[in-house]
């Protein structure tokens, strides 16, 4: 049996459509004031706003929507890669970020989560993996706790 925390598919979907919206609207937004911006003497690195203010009737938005888009699917890209999967089993804990996993199987004594990191400790006392990302805490401290791991609520005293 294999307990699988990670982002819940309501968030992964979200990002992936909401941030190439967001994107979008933001891109919508430049262009609607580059030409605004552009004739502000103040403003340095005018020359981009002035391109977009200077482009024809529906390039200028076309550019700016799908550059945007553009961004806002770049910025889910790296969510989801920067995102933390752990699964747990009785015998193995596997992190997963950056498109990389590893596997631990060693006896664990204590596994906890320090601020956004979790960290797994040896039964030697070693620390094995810190590993940070977003996971939530109920839900990971469940997983482990149902597989007979040592999880702590709080990160335990060093001896």
């Amino acid at each position: 049996m294999e307990t699988i925390v990670d982002e819940p598919q309501w968030l992964r979907t979200a990002s992936w459509l909401g941030c190439p919206l967001l994107g979008a609207a933001l891109g919508w937004f430049l262009q609607s004031i580059s030409g605004w911006v552009a004739s502000l003497s103040w403003v340095p690195f005018k020359g981009p706003f002035q391109l977009v203010s200077d482009m024809p009737s529906p390039w200028g938005l076309v550019t700016g929507l799908g550059v945007g888009v553009a961004l806002g699917l770049a910025f889910a890209a790296v969510w989801a890669h920067e995102r933390l999967i752990v699964k747990v089993t009785p015998t193995r804990v596997t992190l997963t970020t950056k498109g990389r996993s590893r596997a631990y199987e060693a006896e664990l004594q204590a596994v906890f989560l320090d601020g956004k990191e979790l960290v797994l400790i040896a039964s030697d006392g070693r620390e094995l993996a810190r590993q940070k990302g977003d996971v939530d805490r109920e839900a990971v401290a469940k997983a482990f706790t149902e597989h007979g791991y040592p999880w702590h609520a709080e990160p335990p005293a060093v001896k």
